[in-house]
């Protein structure tokens, strides 16, 4: 009975064990974005960038990021758990975001991620410890376990193929298109384009497994 077994006790899409008020469970987990980016000064391309997210299961709010064209570490958990966990006015000020509001903070009970070498560091886990915080990691070769994770970062690359320099997630949907010829973001751009679409289009945005907005959902 394996398959009724599965059926019964895998965690289908939009629901999470325990995961019922805000910050009672956030998923990180990280990608590279599908874009050439260019340097500042000379505007060249200089390759594409890596983004960590984390999103609240309950709201599907996004709680913290971490964007930088340096592959995915520790370092990088720790600057997307540090972003979560602290209030934003100031990032999104810095940023020139300052009719925007994002009114997400606090520590959360638990973080589940999956088994990367990354997330198992012995510096996260005494971290995680130190602040109360469960780290849960997925059963191993289990996606669906990560599913609110994974939704949120095909959202977002599919948003990000809209813009200039993107490299498409397959050949087929690339075509002919010159990704480094076409790419004009900087890193600062491109940061400032994904604060605008966080704050100002998804999390005002009737998400379907909720039937409301994530901002609705967290208030």
């Amino acid at each position: 009975y394996r398959e009724r077994a599965k059926d019964k006790f895998t965690p289908k899409a939009g629901v999470f064990p325990n995961a019922d008020y805000p910050l009672s469970v956030i998923q990180i987990d990280h990608t590279p974005v599908d874009i050439i980016l260019v340097d500042d000064k000379y505007r060249k391309p200089i390759g594409r960038p890596f983004i960590t997210v984390a999103i609240d299961v309950y709201s599907r709010m996004i709680t913290g990021y971490y964007i930088a064209l340096d592959a995915p570490s520790v370092t990088s958990v720790g600057m997307c758990i540090s972003r979560s966990v602290l209030p934003k006015t100031d990032l999104l000020l810095d940023f020139g975001l300052s009719d925007a509001k994002w009114d997400v903070f606090g520590i959360p009970r638990k973080i589940h991620v999956d088994n990367g070498s990354d997330f198992r560091a012995e510096s996260l886990k005494k971290s995680c410890a130190f602040h109360g915080i469960d780290l849960e990691f997925r059963p191993l070769a289990r996606p669906e376990f990560g599913g609110h994770i994974e939704r949120l970062i095909g959202t977002l690359m599919k948003k990000v193929h809209e813009l200039p320099g993107t490299t498409f997630s397959n050949i087929k949907q690339k075509d002919n298109y010159n990704s480094e010829k076409n790419a004009s973001l900087t890193l600062h751009e491109f940061e400032t384009w994904f604060l605008t679409y966080v704050v100002k289009v998804y999390h005002q945005t009737i998400h379907n497994g909720i039937n409301k907005t994530p901002t609705q959902q967290w208030q």
